[in-house]
């Protein structure tokens, strides 16, 4: 029963919204299979975000409970994935503290930090990590690093890090666009400018489940190009 009121309410505001009000309103039964399509969805959303909170939850307090370094990184890298970055510093940074060996909590502090805009802790905690493990995160690592040095205008030295990155991976969208925006930065317009189209050529030939982040690198370049 609630469904269904759910449907009529939701059919009656459409139905009274323009662009898409005839459509509610001059088809009947047609339109309120649409609104009961457009609530079904809805109503999964909301299950599904409610499942995931009870989950973290569930997940965060087993973490809580024992205080350890290693819970503690893994506690501040499950509020990260959730978007948490503010509320992931502290612990992240009690792992670092806690077992200063673990590249990855250098990381995932990095990224917290970065998500904050505190670019100078977070270029710190990168380069830990790196000194650490040079490849981790398959090199993501040293893109972040790379983006820190950029953002810091420190450019030269954003050059640098994506150059270790390209020795040991290849170029990637990624790395041509960043190095494009350093060589810019730097007016080295006509490196920037091969740097962008070369972005533009790496995406094109991107595998099938790489093609979506490859496809926003590209555009990011497409419009660097002109600047």
């Amino acid at each position: 029963m609630g469904f269904f009121v759910l449907v009529c309410v939701l059919a009656s505001v459409l139905g009274n919204l323009p662009l898409v009000g005839p459509l509610f309103r001059g088809t009947g039964l047609f339109g309120l299979l649409l609104a009961a399509a457009l609530a079904s969805a809805f109503l999964t959303q909301v299950g599904a975000r409610l499942v995931a909170a009870r989950r973290v939850r569930s997940q965060r307090a087993a973490l809580e409970a024992v205080p350890s370094a290693h819970n503690r990184g893994k506690l501040g890298a499950l509020l990260l994935a959730h978007g948490r970055a503010r509320a992931a510093l502290a612990p992240l940074e009690e792992a670092a503290r806690g077992e200063p060996e673990v590249a990855e909590w250098h990381y995932r502090l990095g990224l917290a930090r970065l998500a904050t805009r505190a670019l100078e802790p977070a270029l710190e905690a990168f380069e830990r990590c790196v000194a650490l493990e040079e490849e981790h995160a398959y090199g993501a690592a040293m893109l972040r690093r790379a983006e820190c040095l950029a953002r810091l205008g420190r450019g030269e030295e954003a050059l640098a890090a994506l150059a270790t990155f390209e020795r040991n991976h290849g170029p990637s969208p990624e790395s041509a666009y960043r190095r494009g925006r350093s060589l810019q930065a730097l007016a080295r317009k006509p490196e920037a400018r091969a740097a962008f189209a070369e972005a533009v050529e790496l995406a094109r030939r991107a595998t099938r489940y790489q093609r979506r982040a490859a496809t926003g690198w590209a555009l990011r370049a497409s419009v660097a190009r002109w600047f």
